[in-house]
């Protein structure tokens, strides 16, 4: 990073402190009304539990990574409408800032929704400027069957911070609960037929959908840094040897390493976005991206 950049980052954080110190004390719990989450698919939950009874605030806005996203002063001065906030467990994001927020808004309620949920650990990852704590995957969204965790956790910390919407939360829930249980038994039958099949991508998002589905994820990203040279050609040999046909890659993430690849492969170059807020359409959209790219074999 050069000097300039270094400049505009501690810029950037301070302008944040102020933004947050500025507005610390100006509203008491029982003022607040609305709710913040950490990504896009979580409002997308909220929603879909209370409809547009409570404005829903999503930090990590489209087009960003959740890895190193840095809030806007005007994002952390809207925190301070909301009475919960609702984290998805483990990003780099919460890791940088939860504590930040916490520490200067004590009033906030958070939850973490992530709890339950048997993640996927290894040995503690530095993905460019953060750390995956403990190694700890954080991408618990992309899979339908740990997504019903999460909307599990979701629910319960709305009945117990909203109370006054019970009735329309408890009536919501089990319709929602039931479209993402046809949608992991939707999964479970699609990918019978290609168990252990492989797919390539940028970055490693479907961690958890792999898992779940008895597939495997071959991913460009080395342990959250730029591939080498010669990774990306162990990754090449890889792929020829698999029969992969198509590279998956993310809207925020620089896409030069996977055209090197897809060239050299001769395949294609797929956009996906886990970050959707419409979450059941992409990943109704990512089983058949997927589902297609293996009856290609």
């Amino acid at each position: 990073m050069n000097c300039t950049n270094k400049y505009f980052s501690i810029l950037s954080i301070v302008l944040v402190l102020l933004a947050i110190t500025q507005t610390s004390c100006t509203e008491s719990k029982t003022d607040k009304t609305e709710i913040t989450v950490s990504i896009l698919p979580q409002k997308y939950i909220v929603n879909q539990l209370l409809g547009d009874s409570i404005k829903v605030n999503v930090m990590v806005l489209p087009g960003n990574s959740p890895a190193t996203y840095s809030p806007t002063p005007s994002q952390i001065k809207n925190l301070h409408s909301s009475k919960l906030y609702l984290r998805i467990g483990h990003i780099g994001f919460e890791q940088n800032w939860m504590d930040k927020i916490a520490s200067i808004d004590s009033d906030i309620i958070i939850a973490d929704v992530s709890e339950g949920v048997q993640l996927i650990k290894g040995e503690a990852v530095v993905h460019g400027d953060h750390v995956h704590e403990g190694g700890i995957d954080p991408h618990i969204w992309t899979s339908p069957r740990t997504m019903m965790t999460v909307i599990t956790n979701t629910k319960d910390a709305l009945l117990k911070h909203f109370p006054e919407h019970s009735a329309l939360i408890e009536k919501n829930y089990p319709t929602l609960l039931e479209k993402v249980k046809a949608l992991d038994l939707k999964f479970t039958e699609s990918f019978k037929p290609h168990e252990g099949s492989k797919f390539l991508i940028f970055h490693p998002a479907y961690t958890y959908l792999a898992q779940d589905y008895n597939l495997e994820q071959i991913s460009i990203e080395n342990d959250g840094k730029e591939p080498s040279v010669k990774w990306l050609q162990t990754i090449i040999e890889k792929a020829k040897a698999n029969n992969i046909n198509a590279i998956f890659i993310q809207q925020e993430f620089d896409s030069r390493n996977a055209e090197l690849v897809a060239k050299e492969l001769d395949i294609d170059i797929i956009s996906v976005n886990p970050l959707a807020e419409d979450w059941i359409t992409e990943i109704n959209n990512t089983l058949n991206t997927l589902v297609n790219s293996f009856q290609q074999d």
